[in-house]
């Protein structure tokens, strides 16, 4: 068995590792020559840890295929010390291909100590948001333009991995027949590959899959703006900017965090509403949400027109068709009856016309609608400016709400 250890310069940022130390954590990712336990076998195991300020990988790579049991072994012994492994989609692939084999060879199970965290899994609701057409490993890459000097897929590597094993064969004999020498790098035929340099591509591979987890695990920052205490948390008084124009609202907020890539995300939240005829229609309206580095700005559109305040409960109040709003009852009782009609939830309003900012369903301020039934609510731009540094976030708050909703985050 080859196994090669190797310091590596790497950026991480994500914490991964809490509430553990940055020395409880280890990445991994296997190589094998097929998808069954049963029927192909793993020859090449990588990870990644912390230790003494630095990062190191390992790689244990198996060059007798019939001592399968003893890369395992070596692989279950290294890892025992540590609390959490990390991998990409290893629930599904990689973690029960080595239950599965250790199982066979009677080994304990590598993993029973250990809290598993798949990235794979976490970053999969992302797909629609980021319009990610695939979420294999190269394709994350590919999407956050991490460049790889391995140019082979997992599969490519396979023939690799057995042209090796048959070279260090032929090489071994030929030392043993004196034929060549124990620290040659090449043999005599100058168009076959030697088996350091076929050993240097599938450690390659290996060594690039699981070193650019660290980086990939940044998409989690994504994720956390759509949680539901994010903002809360992270916002301090001076974190915030506000802009409004005539057609537009940005609010842009300073993050504490840095997004892997500068995107721009639209959105656009649907109401259902009636013609006269009783017709339904869809109106639409556009959310920007922009992540660049440091800064989240969501850029929202002003409405200039005519909204209805909901009063409640309907119960006090009478509608009065002609004048369209609704009045309370003690006035209501100086108003013919003809002219009057107790009031609904739905026509229980009175009438403003203003500049209107969206804002989310929770937000408790004073908030308009163009219909009852209506999931947007509005604010008069005016009052946004005034308020609060936890009602400014309330307002962003549901208007990610929309957008997590929209692509089912």
């Amino acid at each position: 068995m080859h196994i090669q250890h190797s310091t590596i310069q790497a950026a991480y940022t994500y914490p991964l590792h809490e509430p553990y130390t940055l020395e409880d954590i280890i990445f991994f990712d296997i190589e094998t020559t097929g998808f069954s336990p049963k029927t192909s076998y793993v020859y090449l195991i990588g990870s990644i840890y912390y230790k003494k300020g630095s990062w190191h990988l390992i790689q244990w790579l198996n060059e007798e295929p019939n001592k399968e049991s003893q890369l395992i072994a070596e692989f279950e012994a290294f890892i025992k010390s540590f609390k959490r492994i990390i991998h990409y989609n290893g629930s599904g692939f990689d973690i029960p291909f080595l239950q599965k084999k250790a199982e066979l060879y009677g080994l304990a199970d590598p993993f029973s100590h250990l809290e598993s965290v798949d990235l794979y899994k976490l970053i999969q609701p992302l797909k629609k948001f980021l319009s990610l057409e695939s979420l294999k490993l190269k394709s994350i890459e590919e999407y956050l333009k991490l460049k790889r000097k391995d140019t082979y897929s997992g599969e490519e590597l396979i023939p690799i991995y057995s042209s090796y094993v048959g070279r260090l064969i032929y090489e071994n004999m030929k030392i043993k027949s004196g034929q060549l020498s124990a620290s040659a790098n090449s043999v005599s035929n100058q168009d076959t590959p030697d088996s350091q340099s076929l050993r240097d591509i599938l450690l390659l591979h290996n060594g690039e899959d699981v070193i650019n987890l660290l980086p990939i695990s940044d998409m989690l920052y994504y994720c956390d703006t759509f949680k539901a205490d994010f903002l809360s948390a992270v916002y301090t008084p001076l974190a915030y900017h506000l802009f409004i124009t005539d057609t537009l609202t940005v609010i842009e907020f300073k993050m504490p965090i840095t997004y892997p890539l500068s995107i721009t995300i639209n959105c656009s939240v649907k109401e259902k509403g009636s013609l006269k005829k009783g017709l339904e229609y869809l109106e639409a309206m556009e959310l920007t949400a922009e992540f660049s580095k440091d800064t989240l700005r969501l850029h929202l559109p002003i409405y200039n027109g005519t909204l209805k305040y909901h009063l409640s409960p309907a119960s006090d109040y009478f509608y009065l068709p002609l004048e369209d709003t609704a009045i309370h009852k003690s006035v209501a009782q100086y108003v013919d009856k003809e002219y009057r009609q107790k009031a609904k939830p739905a026509n229980c309003y009175i009438k403003k016309q203003s500049r209107f900012i969206p804002v989310g369903e929770d937000h408790t301020g004073t908030c308009f609608k163009k219909n009852y039934s209506d999931r947007i609510s509005y604010i008069e731009a005016e009052d946004l400016e005034k308020q609060s540094l936890e009602e400014v976030i309330t307002t962003a708050k549901g208007l990610i709400n929309y957008m997590k909703d929209f692509f089912r985050i």
